[in-house]
């Protein structure tokens, strides 16, 4: 075929299968044992440049070449996986660090198929390595984001309690002292008023660098809201702690902070909780210091050590907590919201659903997570109210994306409450087919503390076409018993036994009979908070179903869905 000017037109070039590779960072090769010696060649030298980031001349050759550029546990890893290889077809995937001809490390994944062999050992092996640096980069800044605080770099509210769980364990277990302060900056509304919000991000920035410089290790710190710190100390009883608490305050409040707008005075209220004596649980010491501080700053900003007889404030008192008036106006001005994070095949790492998690806005355009005030919601009575919000915009949103499917979560007061859990299934009953689309979650322990109604419950969801899961499963430590009386369609295993599992070899037994529990009663699981590959593999590998966590995404506004409107796949699993 000729054009007009009799010129044949351009040639479309097809792209091959080497061209995808290139575009990933990946190289093809083959491993074979002749002679008890294994060859490892590459299949494309121009991809293993890419890979390697190196040049033509720098390509290992050889197996042994090769293993040279591994680092740290990269040779066992790779030794254990190849053995892992005991039957024609198996698989495996591995990621480790390797060096590049100009002495940087890089991340990759290998990934293996056997193809011929007698018995256990493989003989025929081939396999990709790709080039997956800038994954893990995002991965780290995922694991960042989910443990600091993105202003100062400081912990966060999160890694806070955790820390602070840690020094309790210890402080019992040696028979030691550890306390816990809260600084709170009492006039930064008015600072953000006056001079705007960046020059209150400026104040805060620099009041968590002066304590950055003077909390010793191995004390914690952290921004536990958006003008409060939290100090955990160690070795510190009462006495030491208001010395301490004295220091701290003379060394942020000594000197002004000099922004673009001049000297800023920062004022300051502190208040405290001696762990060992008093708190039981990171929850509880973070309670009593609320308290304190609010006494604080009725007296000026005065240091106040929590005792039992110190008055607990009134919720309007104290802004971390909420009143019934506070829940009603959210709802009505519609700042009760959700956000979205997706739960992948543990296989495929395609999405299965999003698990809804409610957030409230507060009226100074703070965004606040569930756990900071489903709780106070249930002590005013009015949680029911938010359950039911959080169900009407599921609604919409399984109208406006069609494919996807979501998991709901069920307050304990809601459905302990005959009314309010009459109201949920008949808000649940109008959902029409749509049920289907739906997965609702309640907690272990709500569902131990009444398996007849927990069963009651499940049986009427799943009557009406949704599936019913049990969350937190693990911490309760349900039994075979229960767990057939709920009659549950999925289980979620609870964060405490994932966190570091690929680590922890006594959480992976736990997890494994978990596993077994479920797969013999037709139970599908999903992990949750999975924070490394190397977790998520082992968890693929113990069979369960699916896999929850930052890794695979965070928390949005709306679920993240293709042009075409299908679920997206994990970019970084």
């Amino acid at each position: 075929m000729k054009t007009e000017n009799g010129h044949k037109p351009p040639r479309q070039e097809a792209v091959g299968g080497s061209d995808i590779l290139g575009l990933l960072g990946a190289a093809t090769y083959t491993w074979r044992m002749v002679d008890k010696s294994a060859e490892f060649t590459w299949r494309d030298d121009d991809l293993t440049t890419t890979l390697l980031c190196s040049n033509a001349d720098d390509i290992p050759r050889t197996e042994a070449e090769y293993l040279e550029r591994l680092c740290g546990d990269a040779l066992s890893e790779r030794n254990q996986a190849l053995a892992s290889l005991s039957w024609n077809g198996a698989k495996f995937q591995i990621d480790y660090q390797i060096r590049t001809f100009d002495g940087r490390n890089i991340w990759v994944e290998e990934r293996g198929l056997r193809i011929n062999g007698d018995g256990k050992k493989a003989n025929h092996v081939i396999g990709v390595i790709t080039n997956i640096q800038t994954r893990k980069i995002r991965e780290e800044q995922a694991g960042y984001h989910a443990s600091f605080d993105s202003l100062t770099g400081l912990w966060n509210k999160t890694r806070i309690a955790e820390g602070l769980n840690h020094m309790l364990a210890t402080a019992q277990r040696y028979d030691r002292q550890a306390s816990y302060l809260v600084l709170s900056i009492t006039n930064i509304m008015d600072i953000n008023t006056t001079y705007g919000y960046e020059a209150g991000d400026l104040l805060v920035k620099a009041v968590a660098n002066r304590l950055k410089a003077n909390v010793r290790k191995p004390d914690i710190c952290g921004r536990i809201s958006g003008r409060a710190f939290g100090i955990g100390l160690s070795d510190s009883g009462t006495e030491e702690m208001q010395t301490i608490a004295e220091r701290i305050l003379e060394t942020v409040s000594g000197s002004p902070y000099s922004t673009q707008h001049g000297d800023l005075h920062a004022k300051f209220s502190i208040g405290g909780s001696a762990l060992s004596q008093k708190a039981t649980s990171a929850a509880d010491a973070m309670q009593q210091a609320a308290t304190a501080i609010a006494h604080s700053s009725l007296l000026g900003g005065k240091f106040v050590a929590y005792t039992r007889d110190l008055p607990d404030l009134k919720p309007r008192q104290v802004k971390a907590d909420l009143t019934r008036d506070d829940v009603v106006n959210a709802l009505n001005d519609r700042r009760i919201t959700l956000a979205y994070q997706p739960i992948v095949h543990a296989d495929t790492r395609n999405t299965h659903h999003f698990e809804c998690l409610l957030r409230l806005r507060r009226q100074n355009g703070e965004l606040t997570s569930a756990a900071e005030f489903i709780m106070a919601a249930e002590r005013l009575e009015c949680v029911h109210l938010l359950d039911r919000r959080a169900l009407e915009i599921a609604r919409e949103t399984l109208i406006n994306f069609p494919s996807i499917k979501l998991a709901l979560n069920v307050s304990a007061a809601t459905v302990k409450n005959a009314e309010t859990s009459k109201d949920y299934i008949g808000a649940l009953k109008s959902l029409g087919p749509e049920c289907k689309r739906v997965n609702v979650e309640m907690t272990e322990t709500v569902a131990l503390a009444d398996p007849a109604m927990a069963g009651e419950f499940s049986m009427q969801v799943r009557a009406l076409g949704c599936h019913f899961s049990i969350d937190d499963f693990g911490a309760g430590h349900t039994s075979f018993r229960n767990l057939m009386a709920i009659e549950a369609d999925e289980i979620k295993i609870d964060g405490s036994f994932i966190r570091d599992l690929s680590l922890t070899p006594h959480k992976q037994v736990f997890v494994r009979m978990m596993v077994d529990l479920a797969q013999t009663l037709s139970i599908k699981t999903v992990a949750e908070m999975v924070g490394s590959r190397e977790d998520a593999s082992l968890l693929t590998r113990l069979g369960v179903d699916y896999l929850q966590g930052y890794m695979f995404g965070v928390p949005a506004p709306s679920p993240q869905v293709s042009l075409k409107g299908e679920p997206k796949q994990a970019k970084s699993a």
